[in-house]
Protein backbone atom coordinates (compact mmCIF):
# COMPACT_ATOMS: atom_id res chain seq x y z
CA UNK A 1 0.00 0.00 0.00
CA UNK A 2 1.25 3.46 -0.93
CA UNK A 3 2.33 5.88 1.15
CA UNK A 4 -0.81 8.36 -0.11
CA UNK A 5 -3.77 5.48 0.60
CA UNK A 6 -2.11 4.92 3.88
CA UNK A 7 -2.53 8.94 4.69
CA UNK A 8 -6.18 8.45 2.79
CA UNK A 9 -6.71 5.66 5.11
CA UNK A 10 -5.92 7.13 7.99
CA UNK A 11 -7.19 10.49 7.81
CA UNK A 12 -10.84 8.60 6.62
CA UNK A 13 -10.27 6.95 10.27
CA UNK A 14 -9.90 9.76 11.89
CA UNK A 15 -12.82 11.71 10.38
CA UNK A 16 -14.57 8.68 12.02
CA UNK A 17 -13.27 8.75 14.74
CA UNK A 18 -14.11 13.02 15.48
CA UNK A 19 -17.57 12.36 13.77
CA UNK A 20 -18.41 9.85 16.64
CA UNK A 21 -16.83 11.28 19.36
CA UNK A 22 -19.06 14.77 18.10
CA UNK A 23 -22.06 12.74 17.93
CA UNK A 24 -21.26 10.76 21.54
CA UNK A 25 -21.09 14.24 22.92
CA UNK A 26 -24.25 15.75 21.46
CA UNK A 27 -26.10 12.91 22.66
CA UNK A 28 -24.32 13.27 26.60
CA UNK A 29 -25.13 16.98 26.19
CA UNK A 30 -28.66 16.20 25.67
CA UNK A 31 -29.07 13.66 27.94
CA UNK A 32 -28.70 16.41 30.93
CA UNK A 33 -31.10 18.53 29.57
CA UNK A 34 -35.39 18.01 29.58
CA UNK A 35 -37.99 19.68 28.43
CA UNK A 36 -40.96 21.42 30.41
CA UNK A 37 -44.18 19.48 29.42
CA UNK A 38 -45.63 23.65 30.47
CA UNK A 39 -44.49 26.76 31.71
CA UNK A 40 -45.42 30.07 32.66
CA UNK A 41 -44.57 32.89 34.88
CA UNK A 42 -45.96 33.33 37.87
CA UNK A 43 -45.95 35.89 41.02
CA UNK A 44 -46.84 35.79 44.77
CA UNK A 45 -49.67 38.13 45.66
CA UNK A 46 -51.79 38.96 48.66
CA UNK A 47 -55.21 39.56 49.39
CA UNK A 48 -56.49 42.34 50.73
CA UNK A 49 -59.71 42.69 52.81
CA UNK A 50 -61.34 43.77 55.86
CA UNK A 51 -62.67 42.21 59.31
CA UNK A 52 -66.12 44.12 59.30
CA UNK A 53 -68.60 44.20 56.83
CA UNK A 54 -70.08 47.12 55.51
CA UNK A 55 -69.99 49.22 52.31
CA UNK A 56 -67.44 50.43 49.60
CA UNK A 57 -68.04 54.03 50.04
CA UNK A 58 -64.64 54.67 47.99
CA UNK A 59 -62.47 53.06 45.34
CA UNK A 60 -58.83 54.62 44.54
CA UNK A 61 -57.70 51.65 42.09
CA UNK A 62 -58.71 49.45 39.50
CA UNK A 63 -57.07 46.37 37.89
CA UNK A 64 -53.72 46.55 36.41
CA UNK A 65 -52.81 49.88 38.95
CA UNK A 66 -49.53 49.51 40.29
CA UNK A 67 -49.33 50.48 44.20
CA UNK A 68 -47.06 51.45 46.48
CA UNK A 69 -46.93 50.13 50.42
CA UNK A 70 -49.29 52.01 52.19
CA UNK A 71 -51.05 53.52 49.45
CA UNK A 72 -55.73 53.86 50.16
CA UNK A 73 -57.43 51.49 47.67
CA UNK A 74 -60.71 51.29 49.74
CA UNK A 75 -63.17 52.69 52.29
CA UNK A 76 -65.58 50.89 54.02
CA UNK A 77 -68.31 52.32 56.09
CA UNK A 78 -69.23 50.17 58.48
CA UNK A 79 -72.08 49.95 61.33
CA UNK A 80 -70.36 47.65 62.87
CA UNK A 81 -67.47 49.01 63.33
CA UNK A 82 -69.07 52.45 64.57
CA UNK A 83 -70.87 50.60 67.32
CA UNK A 84 -67.77 48.72 68.61
CA UNK A 85 -66.17 51.78 68.65
CA UNK A 86 -68.89 53.60 70.22
CA UNK A 87 -69.41 50.78 73.39
CA UNK A 88 -65.28 50.87 73.81
CA UNK A 89 -64.89 47.38 72.23
CA UNK A 90 -62.49 47.72 70.11
CA UNK A 91 -59.58 50.60 69.64
CA UNK A 92 -58.64 52.54 66.50
CA UNK A 93 -54.67 52.33 67.61
CA UNK A 94 -55.28 48.09 67.88
CA UNK A 95 -57.42 47.94 64.11
CA UNK A 96 -55.65 46.72 61.47
CA UNK A 97 -56.51 49.56 59.36
CA UNK A 98 -56.66 53.46 59.38
CA UNK A 99 -60.51 54.65 60.89
CA UNK A 100 -61.50 57.98 59.35
CA UNK A 101 -64.60 59.68 60.53
CA UNK A 102 -65.37 56.75 63.56
CA UNK A 103 -66.99 54.76 61.12
CA UNK A 104 -65.20 54.23 58.05
CA UNK A 105 -61.97 51.78 57.45
CA UNK A 106 -59.41 53.10 54.72
CA UNK A 107 -58.07 49.76 53.49
CA UNK A 108 -54.43 50.43 52.17
CA UNK A 109 -51.96 48.24 50.52
CA UNK A 110 -49.37 45.92 52.49
CA UNK A 111 -46.83 45.89 50.18
CA UNK A 112 -45.59 47.38 46.69
CA UNK A 113 -47.70 45.36 43.43
CA UNK A 114 -49.99 45.05 40.56
CA UNK A 115 -53.87 45.19 41.35
CA UNK A 116 -54.53 41.27 39.99
CA UNK A 117 -58.08 41.11 40.87
CA UNK A 118 -60.98 43.53 42.14
CA UNK A 119 -63.91 40.87 43.82
CA UNK A 120 -65.88 43.81 45.25
CA UNK A 121 -66.41 47.36 43.61
CA UNK A 122 -67.81 50.50 44.66
CA UNK A 123 -71.22 50.48 45.89
CA UNK A 124 -71.23 47.02 47.15
CA UNK A 125 -71.41 45.43 50.67
CA UNK A 126 -68.92 43.50 51.91
CA UNK A 127 -69.20 40.44 54.36
CA UNK A 128 -66.79 40.35 57.30
CA UNK A 129 -63.74 39.14 56.59
CA UNK A 130 -63.93 39.04 52.83
CA UNK A 131 -61.08 39.57 50.21
CA UNK A 132 -61.73 42.76 48.55
CA UNK A 133 -58.81 42.72 46.34
CA UNK A 134 -55.64 40.64 45.78
CA UNK A 135 -52.42 42.21 44.81
CA UNK A 136 -49.29 40.86 43.12
CA UNK A 137 -46.57 41.49 45.02
CA UNK A 138 -43.61 43.35 43.07
CA UNK A 139 -40.51 41.53 43.04
CA UNK A 140 -41.72 38.04 43.08
CA UNK A 141 -42.16 37.16 39.76
CA UNK A 142 -41.27 33.32 38.90
CA UNK A 143 -41.40 30.85 36.79
CA UNK A 144 -43.40 27.54 37.38
CA UNK A 145 -42.80 24.63 35.04
CA UNK A 146 -44.23 20.94 34.93
CA UNK A 147 -41.76 18.71 33.97
CA UNK A 148 -42.18 14.37 33.58
CA UNK A 149 -38.97 12.53 34.39
CA UNK A 150 -38.45 8.78 35.03
CA UNK A 151 -37.38 8.10 38.19
CA UNK A 152 -33.37 7.67 37.55
CA UNK A 153 -33.95 11.15 35.60
CA UNK A 154 -35.63 12.58 39.08
CA UNK A 155 -32.58 11.45 41.28
CA UNK A 156 -30.29 13.48 38.97
CA UNK A 157 -31.60 16.77 39.85
CA UNK A 158 -29.05 18.94 41.61
CA UNK A 159 -29.93 21.10 44.48
CA UNK A 160 -30.29 24.53 42.91
CA UNK A 161 -30.70 22.96 39.40
CA UNK A 162 -30.45 25.66 36.76
CA UNK A 163 -33.35 26.33 34.34
CA UNK A 164 -33.16 27.82 30.93
CA UNK A 165 -35.99 30.17 30.26
CA UNK A 166 -37.43 31.44 26.77
CA UNK A 167 -40.00 34.27 26.57
CA UNK A 168 -42.18 34.63 23.91
CA UNK A 169 -39.63 37.13 22.57
CA UNK A 170 -37.23 34.94 22.42
CA UNK A 171 -35.46 36.74 25.23
CA UNK A 172 -33.52 34.50 27.21
CA UNK A 173 -33.16 34.26 31.17
CA UNK A 174 -31.44 31.96 33.74
CA UNK A 175 -33.16 30.70 36.72
CA UNK A 176 -32.87 28.57 39.39
CA UNK A 177 -34.79 26.06 40.99
CA UNK A 178 -36.07 26.61 44.67
CA UNK A 179 -39.02 24.61 45.33
CA UNK A 180 -39.58 21.19 43.63
CA UNK A 181 -43.25 19.21 44.10
CA UNK A 182 -43.34 15.86 42.49
CA UNK A 183 -46.21 13.04 42.55
CA UNK A 184 -46.12 9.58 40.71
CA UNK A 185 -47.67 9.22 37.50
CA UNK A 186 -48.14 6.15 35.72
CA UNK A 187 -44.63 4.87 37.04
CA UNK A 188 -42.84 8.46 36.25
CA UNK A 189 -41.86 11.65 38.38
CA UNK A 190 -44.49 14.51 37.46
CA UNK A 191 -42.09 17.42 38.84
CA UNK A 192 -42.90 21.00 39.30
CA UNK A 193 -40.44 23.37 39.93
CA UNK A 194 -40.19 27.23 40.90
CA UNK A 195 -37.20 28.72 39.55
CA UNK A 196 -36.32 32.22 40.77
CA UNK A 197 -34.60 34.91 38.79
CA UNK A 198 -33.26 38.34 39.65
CA UNK A 199 -34.08 39.40 35.79
CA UNK A 200 -37.98 38.01 36.15
CA UNK A 201 -38.47 39.05 39.76
CA UNK A 202 -39.39 42.51 38.97
CA UNK A 203 -41.11 41.32 35.79
CA UNK A 204 -40.46 41.31 32.17
CA UNK A 205 -41.65 44.69 31.25
CA UNK A 206 -43.96 43.13 28.46
CA UNK A 207 -45.30 40.12 29.67
CA UNK A 208 -47.20 39.11 32.95
CA UNK A 209 -48.51 36.29 35.20
CA UNK A 210 -49.64 33.37 33.27
CA UNK A 211 -47.69 33.86 30.21
CA UNK A 212 -46.72 31.43 28.51
CA UNK A 213 -42.98 30.55 28.48
CA UNK A 214 -40.51 27.60 27.28
CA UNK A 215 -38.34 25.82 29.87
CA UNK A 216 -35.64 23.97 30.19
CA UNK A 217 -34.07 21.92 33.30
CA UNK A 218 -30.46 20.85 33.53
CA UNK A 219 -29.75 17.53 35.38
CA UNK A 220 -26.49 16.40 36.84
CA UNK A 221 -25.13 14.90 34.01
CA UNK A 222 -21.33 13.46 35.29
CA UNK A 223 -18.59 10.85 33.52
CA UNK A 224 -15.83 10.68 31.52
CA UNK A 225 -17.96 12.13 28.64
CA UNK A 226 -19.16 14.86 30.39
CA UNK A 227 -15.54 15.92 31.72
CA UNK A 228 -14.51 15.53 27.96
CA UNK A 229 -17.46 17.88 26.75
CA UNK A 230 -16.96 20.43 29.37
CA UNK A 231 -13.29 20.50 28.30
CA UNK A 232 -13.90 20.66 24.22
CA UNK A 233 -16.51 22.95 24.61
CA UNK A 234 -14.32 25.26 27.09
CA UNK A 235 -11.88 25.66 24.49
CA UNK A 236 -14.90 28.09 22.86
CA UNK A 237 -16.18 29.75 25.57
CA UNK A 238 -19.01 27.37 26.59
CA UNK A 239 -20.19 25.21 29.30
CA UNK A 240 -22.79 22.17 29.25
Amino acid sequence: MSWRKRIGLALGLLSVLVLAAGLTMVVNYNSGKVESKSASLAASDYPVGTDYSGTITAQYVKVGDQVQAGQPLFEVESANLQRDLAQGLVNKDNLTHEVKDDKTLVITATNAGQVDEINYAQGAFVPANSTIATVQEAGTMYVEADFLLSAKDFTRIPSGASVDVVLPNNQQVSATVQQLQVRTDDGQARTTIRAYSDELANGTGLFTVGTPVQATLHLTNDGVVTDVTNTVTGWFGQNT
